[in-house]
């Protein structure tokens, strides 16, 4: 494989979804043997492939979309959370998304789904406002900067790395890009963009930052370049140690 960056050893978690990869997923068999090597992924590109993106014998048909299990969708969320220093235990989670889920109790907490203003719902719902506000109670509220919550709710925003490439990121909010999850979050105490290095592993590549994630098999997502990638580099916290992606001067 090419890339600006050293290659882990052939037993971390990268260097497995590399070979599973490239093993069973047609999409990375077709570009290794066109070329010896996995170039980026884009988000465009990743939606027209997205079914040779799927392992061998594991894609679904046509009419139904993949998805992911509620309680790995629920798990990602609640590690970005801890890792940005929060709470969750005996709260209340909601999230905004576009789509409505059933609740989940997980991890101490019940998490719940706020829909977003601009998801296709109600034609005469006003508009930029949140679909099913939650109640006047202790709880969390992720979603875009400004999501509103009621007094006694802590807001947890969500950033990609297109917003962070123009401002930086408060301490507390999560790393989050719409087409692949909740990445990381910024602990208060660094002010760093954190990955969860258990789900994602980020590498140079070429002129840019791509990312692995490492669990995520329907689809697989190998050297995925995400928007605004090209702005960051690699790097290790000073005060924690550990993997973070830091905006270029």
């Amino acid at each position: 494989m090419t890339g600006g960056s050293q290659q882990p050893s052939p037993r971390h978690p990268y260097s497995r979804t590399v070979r599973r990869a490239l093993r069973t997923v047609p999409h990375y068999r077709e570009r290794y043997a066109a070329t010896g090597a996995l170039p980026p992924l884009t988000r465009a590109e990743a939606r027209e492939r997205r079914h040779l993106l799927m392992p061998l014998g594991e894609a679904p048909p046509a009419r139904r979309a993949p998805g992911r299990p509620a309680a790995e969708r629920t798990a990602e969320l609640y590690e970005a959370l801890r890792l940005a220093g929060h709470r969750t235990r005996g709260l209340d989670v909601y999230e905004v998304a576009h789509a409505l889920r059933d609740p989940v109790r997980a991890h101490g907490s019940v998490w719940r789904v706020l829909l977003a203003a601009d998801a296709p719902t109600d034609p005469y719902a006003e508009p930029g406002v949140p679909v099913g506000a939650p109640p006047e109670e202790p709880a969390l509220v992720v979603g875009d900067p400004g999501t509103p919550g009621g007094p006694d709710q802590v807001r947890v925003a969500r950033v990609s790395l297109a917003d962070a490439a123009g401002t930086a990121p408060a301490g507390g909010s999560l790393w989050y890009e719409p087409w692949l999850g909740h990445l990381g979050a910024v602990p208060p105490s660094c002010g760093e963009l954190h990955l969860n290095t258990g789900r994602v592993h980020a590498r140079e590549l070429g002129d840019a930052t791509v990312l692995t994630l490492l669990r995520r098999r329907r689809p697989t997502l190998v050297h995925v370049r995400p928007e605004a990638a090209e702005r960051f580099r690699p790097g290790r916290c000073p005060e924690h140690g550990t993997p973070i992606v830091r905006r270029t001067p």
